[in-house]
């Protein structure tokens, strides 16, 4: 939670989002494929399907403009490959396709399969063609379907077994009616093929608990310390006792370094060595935060000092928690390096106050977090790293070309911290492959918004639905996926949590090996700017009985949840 001021928002009341399919067209030509989407548009409903139009190429007289048919109909219609090349336009459709629960390429669009190879998962795609014999040459290897459309003897061809295994068969149709009713029955085939994740099979627990545990300064000079906050520090056997009653014995927790080494190299570890205790003591798995966007008052993050520091401090951390254990640590080297880097680089909301310096802080962020990762391994091999980052959606304001790239050139950098320690963005700092074990996902009701604009409303079509983030995130990595916090204030906890819940199974329906959900805050946090009192957790800040007060509706949401998706 960032200290925002409660968020009202209209939960969907059974969180059902519409099956979400993108065509992919080579050029608008009022072409067949033009054609039948209009058909498709026209009859199904648009809360069941929803159709987008993605056109890699800008044909001779025939403008991206709003008076072609598919956009009267209201399907939007993306031209922005227009003023890209091939090598961009296949990017830019590795970016996109993820965000479809199916694909449909028409009029043999070159395109489509280097973007898929570019993916370490994809979404099913049926290739529409005109004639039978261009489905011969066309490459096969990701193709759940190749539907057919004949216009010399007006059949569609969708499920029968060809040379390739990509399943066709013929089925004439004369009306519009039978059209909808072979693609719809094409779409269901498509969906039902998928194979889901296996058995979560990381953590301790799936549902899982986080302390929020900043310790940043704010702009008055003040530190926070929420573990004390929230009295977490001496309730801490209590709390993970209590949680453990829910079934819950994975948490996030954090190490509070600038009381851990409040001078170089000069050590304390008492707080850490009772919350290993009271981990020990509860069999609580515990993913250990080493750096929660507060630091030792002595040291300058933008010194090359900093990253020797951190590194020699997590590699100390890692001694003391082998030598108490002989569990598998897991560690978050620091949270959010994305949010650190522009509320602490870019806009001086929290430390460090920089402006204009959040990619410069995110290459140093990252450059420590690598070098965390190095000393922690050189004392335990086995340790495993959860890299914790906010998943967002940013939409353009308006179809203009101009304004979509602009939108999603700024979403795309919430990849950048995963790319720099995967080693796939700025190489020279010393990221690899394997030190981006578990990707981890932060996500919140303000984590979708148009460019320059406000809040995209979950009603809104240009929302995505958060297992759509999941997916894309899994899709670019390849890792497994935890969602690392989530959660709302107010009397939508129970809510939210079902709507984040059901995502989470149908991501993992849909083959996304998430392990793991989140609720963070655990215990009601207070307001970073205000000390307000934020009703956002199961547990609250009252004791009854030597326990901590909790929200019954979350309570009831958890246990249902446990007892029926989980079994």
């Amino acid at each position: 939670m960032k200290g925002d001021p409660e968020i009202h928002i209209a939960l969907m009341e059974d969180n059902t989002f519409p099956i979400r399919i993108l065509f992919v067209l080579a050029c608008l030509n009022d072409s067949y494929a033009e054609y039948e989407l209009c058909v498709l548009t026209q009859h199904l409903s648009p809360s069941e399907y929803r159709f987008d139009v993605v056109v890699c190429f800008e044909e001779s007289g025939n403008l991206c403009g709003g008076n072609i048919p598919l956009q009267v109909l209201g399907i939007d219609v993306d031209c922005a490959p227009y003023n890209l090349s091939f090598e961009h336009t296949v990017n830019y459709l590795r970016q996109k396709l993820t965000a479809y629960d199916m694909i449909v390429s028409c009029q043999n669009v070159a395109d489509i399969y280097p973007a898929l190879e570019k993916l370490q998962w994809r979404p099913p795609l049926i290739e529409f063609v005109e004639f039978s014999n261009e489905t011969r040459t066309a490459p096969k290897h990701f193709t759940s379907r190749f539907v057919v459309k004949s216009t010399a003897s007006g059949k569609i061809i969708s499920a029968d077994q060809f040379e390739s295994g990509v399943q066709t068969s013929e089925t004439s149709f004369a009306s519009e009616d039978e059209i909808v009713s072979a693609w719809r029955s094409v779409f269901e085939d498509v969906l039902s093929e998928r194979c889901q994740a296996a058995k979560p099979s990381v953590f301790s627990s799936f549902i899982q608990g986080g302390f929020e545990c900043s310790t940043h300064k704010r702009a008055d000079g003040r530190r926070l310390d929420l573990i004390a906050a929230t009295e977490h520090d001496t309730h801490v056997f209590g709390d993970y006792h209590q949680l453990r009653l829910h079934g819950i014995t994975t948490v996030r927790d954090g190490l509070r370094w600038h009381l851990i080494e409040p001078l170089p190299g000069r050590f304390n570890w008492s707080t850490l060595l009772l919350m290993l205790s009271a981990a020990q003591s509860t069999r609580t798995q515990v993913i250990w935060d080493l750096m929660h966007y507060g630091w030792p008052d002595d040291l300058d993050i933008w010194s090359p000092g900093f990253v020797n520091r951190f590194a020699n401090y997590a590699g100390e951390v890692a001694r003391v928690i082998k030598a108490e254990t002989d569990v598998i640590p897991f560690y978050c080297p620091i949270n959010e390096i994305s949010f650190l880097a522009w509320g602490g680089g870019e806009v001086a909301y929290l430390n460090p106050f920089g402006t204009e310096r959040s990619f410069e802080l995110k290459v140093q962020l990252a450059r420590a977090a690598i070098a965390a990762m190095h000393a922690i391994l050189a004392v335990e091999p086995r340790a495993r790293f959860v890299h914790c980052e906010p998943v967002i959606n940013i939409v353009a304001g308006s179809t203009d070309i101009g304004d979509r790239l602009k939108a999603e050139h700024a979403r795309q950098a919430q990849f950048q911290a995963f790319d720099m320690i995967s080693g796939s963005l700025w190489p020279q700092l010393g990221g690899q492959p394997h030190l981006l074990d578990i990707t981890g996902v932060n996500y919140y009701s303000q984590n979708q918004w148009v460019l320059g604009g406000g809040a995209i409303r979950q009603s809104d079509d240009q929302y995505r639905a958060f297992r759509a983030l999941l997916t894309e995130v899994y899709a670019r990595y390849g890792r497994p996926v935890l969602v690392s916090e989530t959660g709302i204030e107010g009397d939508g906890r129970a809510s939210w949590f079902e709507m984040i819940a059901a995502d989470v199974m149908a991501a993992r329906k849909a083959g996304v090996p998430v392990e793991g959900l989140c609720l963070y805050p655990i215990i009601d946090h207070f307001g970073w700017d205000d000390d307000r009192d934020c009703p956002s957790g199961l547990m609250g800040n009252s004791f009854e009985s030597g326990k901590r007060v909790e929200y019954g509706p979350l309570v009831d949401s958890i246990a249902d949840f446990v007892e029926k998706r989980l079994r």
